[in-house]
């Protein structure tokens, strides 16, 4: 792969090929990011797309041990994508380089990052003195910004979401408001959600409230206290809903939710083949887990 003498379709296929067997149980994460040294210097977009979901995926699983071994590999590798491509756009760049851009920059500050986490930082800190931010990167900054801030980044975004009149920066900061990690304010944007997101939306703000480390355990208690608010839902929406929650929030608790979806009145079931699937990939999840 260092040699790029494979195409970037079959560098792509290679390592997530690598990365469902790991899901499996046939093959040990340490292996796969063992492996992952062989993409040392890729710079296409399909297989860096690919790793940063694989790398994410094993880091929401796995105990804190292992995902030191995943920390260090992801920041390694989206810091060096950043030294690539640049922490800001670029004119005449592909629309490709700019989604890049905004996942290494997410990634690489779940990671642990000082420097790209204080390059979005001090962005975000223009923001909030009225400046503006170029629109290719405002969905990682606004990220950096929640999961770095607290209570006054919380105010700025939802003031600015009533203010927005993009629908692109208004779902951008949705985006971001499930990205806090203080437990106060993942719940009160768990309370946000049902309170003032409207009703088309509120999936987007639960997947990534779904799929942060920090709310992961605060996840299954809240859709419990919450489902008859969320079943008036449409029901495409709601489905979004339950397949983001079961296989993240339900994590730690595969008994429960389980019993939870088996004592769910027949006349009141909703999305029957997504909580199927959806409870088959918390399956998976666990599994992946133990091994």
């Amino acid at each position: 792969m260092k040699d790029k003498s494979l195409c970037p379709e079959d560098r792509w296929g290679l390592q997530n090929d690598l990365f469902a067997l790991v899901k499996k149980g046939n093959l040990k994460l340490e292996e796969y990011l063992d492996f992952l040294s062989h993409y040392a210097g890729e710079d296409a977009f399909l297989p860096l797309i690919s790793i940063g979901a694989n790398l994410y995926h094993a880091y929401l699983i796995m105990d804190d041990r292992r995902r030191e071994r995943i920390s260090l590999a992801g920041r390694s590798l989206f810091e060096r994508v950043l030294s690539s491509v640049g922490h800001e756009p670029r004119g005449g760049e592909t629309h490709t380089t700019s989604i890049l851009r905004e996942q290494s920059i997410w990634y690489a500050t779940v990671y642990g990052s000082k420097a790209v986490s204080e390059f979005a930082e001090n962005v975000f800190t223009t923001l909030l003195e009225g400046e503006k931010v170029h629109p290719d990167m405002m969905k990682s900054v606004f990220q950096v910004g929640a999961f770095c801030g607290g209570e006054k980044a919380f105010d700025w975004l939802a003031k600015r979401a009533n203010a927005s009149e993009s629908e692109h920066e208004r779902m951008n900061i949705l985006v971001a408001l499930g990205c806090f990690k203080l437990r106060a304010l993942i719940e009160r944007a768990q309370q946000y959600v049902l309170d003032e997101v409207p009703n088309r939306n509120k999936f987007v703000p639960v997947g990534i409230i779904a799929e942060n480390p920090y709310a992961m355990p605060f996840m299954w208690p809240w859709y419990v206290s919450s489902r008859k608010k969320l079943e008036q839902l449409h029901p495409v929406h709601y489905e979004r809903i339950l397949a983001a929650v079961i296989p993240w929030g339900g994590l730690g608790r595969e008994e429960e939710v389980n019993a939870f979806f088996r004592g769910y009145p027949l006349e009141e079931q909703k999305a029957e083949d997504v909580v199927r699937f959806s409870l088959e990939k918390l399956e998976i999840n666990e599994e992946m887990r133990r091994s």
